[in-house]
């Protein structure tokens, strides 16, 4: 990241912000019809996707695009294996095929987002997720919100970073276990009271982590909460105690 939030947040350019739509992983009949022949491939490819097999993936992916050469979610799937692979020119070539056949698909736009994201071109990037948040809803419009309040961050725009991922995180609690970047840059923004509820929450759930516990005693000591940086401390210590942050804590106490 090119500032000091106190968290990495280029992490959160990762796959779980992907939008891959599975579908509906069902057998295809020797007769079946070409669009169900594509949906079935493209569903299998997913699947191997997610499970991080690319090679099996793109198989599938290529098999759903020779029953349909200009299928714009076969290149778009196209477009985020090659990008995991690291084939960024690629991945951006078949991002454009398929953003020409299909201009209003929300997840393409999404994702060809991150590419550019991930790539510096922030300006690029944010046109396409405000298209990709204004044409879905529901997880995906607020994923979409969120990861533009992340490529906001990462280009050191903190007040409007801040408002993007905010809108989304009230509206779902379920990006708690990616909401340490949101933490770290309400810290950064003086917004202690704030970072403090997330990360009490954080805390209190199964994303607990050496990290989250460390910006806990770090906040609680900036507050002054001694009983506070205490408890955190002791947890610290309790559930990461072979964790560099652990070690950070043991070493400062030594010189209070």
């Amino acid at each position: 990241m090119k500032g000091g939030v106190g968290v990495n947040c280029l992490h959160l350019l990762a796959s779980w912000f992907l939008l891959i739509s599975l579908g509906l992983g069902v057998a295809c009949p020797a007769k079946a019809q070409p669009d169900q022949r594509v949906q079935a491939h493209l569903a299998l490819a997913s699947a191997y996707f997610q499970a991080d097999l690319l090679s099996l993936a793109m198989q599938a992916t290529d098999q759903a695009l020779l029953a349909s050469p200009h299928s714009p979610e076969a290149l778009g799937l196209k477009a985020v294996i090659h990008q995991r692979q690291g084939r960024f020119a690629l991945a951006n070539t078949f991002f454009r095929q398929a953003s020409l056949l299909a201009p209003q698909n929300a997840q393409i736009a999404h994702n060809w987002g991150i590419l550019e994201c991930e790539q510096g071109r922030d300006a690029s990037a944010y046109v396409k997720f405000e298209l990709a948040q204004r044409l879905s809803e529901g997880l995906e419009r607020d994923k979409s919100l969120w990861i533009w309040g992340v490529c906001l961050l990462h280009n050191q725009q903190w007040d409007a970073a801040h408002s993007k991922m905010d809108e989304a995180f009230q509206r779902q609690p379920s990006f708690i276990s990616e909401s340490l970047v949101l933490a770290g840059l309400k810290i950064q923004l003086g917004r202690d009271a704030e970072a403090e509820k997330i990360l009490d929450k954080v805390n209190d759930s199964s994303s607990v982590s050496a990290q989250s516990l460390w910006l806990s005693v770090q906040l609680a000591q900036r507050q002054n909460q001694a009983v506070k940086k205490n408890h955190w401390g002791k947890m610290l210590g309790r559930r990461f105690s072979n964790s560099v942050q652990w070690r950070a804590y043991q070493e400062e106490a030594s010189h209070d």
